[in-house]
């Protein structure tokens, strides 16, 4: 049995956005991504397998973050090391203010490649 085709066009989001469009949303993602995977000649997926590969590649990409997650032509996902910070008094306006010391902590940081930076230079 041949399956039925979608009755919704898919939509295609590699154009960039209509005049008046803020973004896009997860489900025009899912069925973008779906799209592509039809034109490419490849057998077809749902909308609901290409939110399952977007959602896998989100937690690859958290789970990996430590250690630097590549995303191949776009970036890398990395988990910075903040250092500790000591108390201290600082002077400030001629009056002394005592400063709490703040603990190691680590921020989760994207690092666009280079190849995506001179896309969109001027």
């Amino acid at each position: 049995m041949a399956k039925a085709k979608s009755k919704k066009p898919l939509i295609d989001l590699s154009k960039g956005p209509k005049k008046g469009e803020r973004g896009y949303t997860a489900s025009k993602l899912s069925a973008s991504l779906a799209g592509a995977v039809a034109a490419a000649g490849l057998p077809e997926i749902s909308k609901k397998q290409a939110a399952c590969i977007v959602q896998s590649l989100v937690d690859i990409l958290f789970a990996y973050a430590p250690v630097g997650a590549k995303i191949p032509g776009l970036g890398k996902v990395v988990l910075r090391e903040i250092p500790a910070k000591p108390a201290r008094t600082i002077i400030s306006f001629g009056k002394e203010i005592q400063v709490k010391a703040k603990p190691k902590s680590a921020k989760l940081v994207f690092r666009f490649a280079k190849e995506a930076k001179e896309k969109f230079k001027k």
